[in-house]
């Protein structure tokens, strides 16, 4: 092993110790307030309240009724009422007014159900009677389903409106018309230009809904036209086949985008989702695109949530990778959340890498995070960085958590820190953290 300043050794000794006496401090705390609040909780169970297996008949013929009345409950709640015989103004009533929350949603999607061309504008009378706005759910559904009905005439006849979701209504439109809802965006009137970017975000959730290679498609044209967000629209288009199709199917799709930032922009999507889940798979998909530059973000994320859960296990992939972008943030991530939960595990495997890129990064995600909870160990660690651009970055991370936490300390330690007089003052200005 290639060896590390006397520095970084020492302190981390000393931090090791501390730990354990700062460790054993806090158990026996924990310990001993945890008892005093299970020693003060009084025993308020009755023989009602007894869990099962408990002594108590959970199956007597009170439970019986119990759960019976229950039943009756949902059972009316869900089967009393024609809502087909009940008419608009019946399912409207019912929809805006009953106080169960249940009818009302249940109303509500009838009365969707039963909307047609010509009785749109009834429906639409009675929501905005009912004192419904544009930021409530039910009105967005409404304006969906009105445009995948009527389509252009939905959305023209919503121009002249006081209130109007032009978004939603084009959404609907073009799950059933993408290309009527798309010529619209070409013949705007004049004085919804600056609405248009909003538009095109609304044909391609509606796209998302109904055909995701259409909408991946649609995403790719805006970013050939100058759209600056496209990578944004693209992770929506991704959470959609998430939500349709799961984290699995998602990653799959992925592998059949061209590649490049949309597929990238998917990609960072799919792979959070993924690694929320399952982060060992994830790590098995992610890998065979760990070298292209497209992917840094979704490696790094896959590395981040697997050391939430397995942090040694999530370095010691990230570490067998190939060199490159992806490796460094996936290091730099991992580590950033590995001080957190293990610092003396995390520092013993910096100690145990050869100096080297992958190093240099994992070092700067450790000495930044840990920096909130001791700067001086913190800056050792950064002072150990090999690339000078990367340790200087590093150090004024970590020089901004040192002065929000201890600015007389940090003050001091500035003026022998080696960051220029720039920095320095950029240090100095930052706003203190509570």
């Amino acid at each position: 092993m290639i060896s590390k300043p006397v520095t970084v050794h020492g302190i981390w000794g000393a931090a090791m110790i501390g730990a354990f006496f700062v460790g054993t401090s806090w158990q026996k705390a924990e310990y001993e307030t945890n008892s005093g609040k299970v020693a003060s909780v009084p025993s308020t169970r009755t023989p009602s309240t007894l869990p099962l297996g408990s002594g108590t008949d959970a199956s007597g013929p009170q439970s019986q009724r119990s759960r019976s009345g229950r039943k009756d409950v949902v059972s009316e709640v869900f089967e009393a009422n024609a809502f087909s015989e009940m008419g608009i103004d019946g399912l409207a009533a019912m929809a805006f007014k009953d106080p169960n929350q249940v009818k009302r949603r249940l109303a509500f999607s009838r009365l969707l159900a039963e909307m047609t061309s010509d009785n749109a504008m009834q429906i639409r009378e009675k929501l905005m009677a009912s004192g419904m706005n544009t930021r409530d759910p039910e009105w967005r559904d409404f304006n969906y389903a009105w445009g995948t009905i009527a389509g252009e005439s939905a959305f023209s006849e919503s121009l002249d409106m006081e209130q109007k979701d032009l978004y939603s209504v084009i959404s609907g439109w073009a799950t059933t018309d993408p290309t009527g809802a798309m010529a619209m965006l070409d013949r705007l009137p004049e004085n919804l230009a600056d609405q248009k970017k909003r538009l095109e975000e609304g044909v391609v959730a509606g796209l998302a809904d109904r055909n995701r290679d259409e909408a991946t498609a649609y995403v790719s044209k805006l970013l050939a036209g100058g759209r600056t967000d496209a990578a944004r629209l693209m992770e929506n288009v991704a959470s959609e086949v998430i939500r349709q199709e799961g984290p699995v199917e998602a990653s799959n799709w992925i592998s059949t985008l061209e590649d490049g930032p949309l597929k990238g922009s998917a990609m960072n999507k799919v792979a959070e989702r993924y690694a929320r889940t399952d982060p060992e798979a994830a790590a098995g998909w992610i890998q065979a695109f760990a070298a292209e530059d497209y992917a840094t973000r979704a490696v790094a994320q896959v590395g981040e949530k697997w050391a939430e859960r397995e942090p040694l296990a999530a370095v010691s992939w990230l570490d067998q990778l190939p060199e490159g972008p992806g490796q460094k943030a996936g290091l730099n991530s991992a580590f950033g959340d590995w001080e957190d939960r293990d610092p003396i595990a995390a520092g013993q495997y910096l100690l145990d890498m050869p100096n080297s890129p992958k190093r240099d990064s994992a070092i700067k995600g450790f000495a930044e995070g840990y920096a909130w909870q001791d700067p001086q160990t913190a800056i050792a660690w950064a002072q150990d960085i090999q690339d000078p651009a990367i340790r200087s970055e590093s150090l004024k991370k970590v020089g901004y958590a040192y002065y929000r936490r201890k600015p007389e300390e940090a003050k001091a330690w500035l003026t022998n820190s080696g960051l220029s007089a720039e920095v320095q003052t950029e240090i100095l200005n930052s706003r203190r953290r509570r």
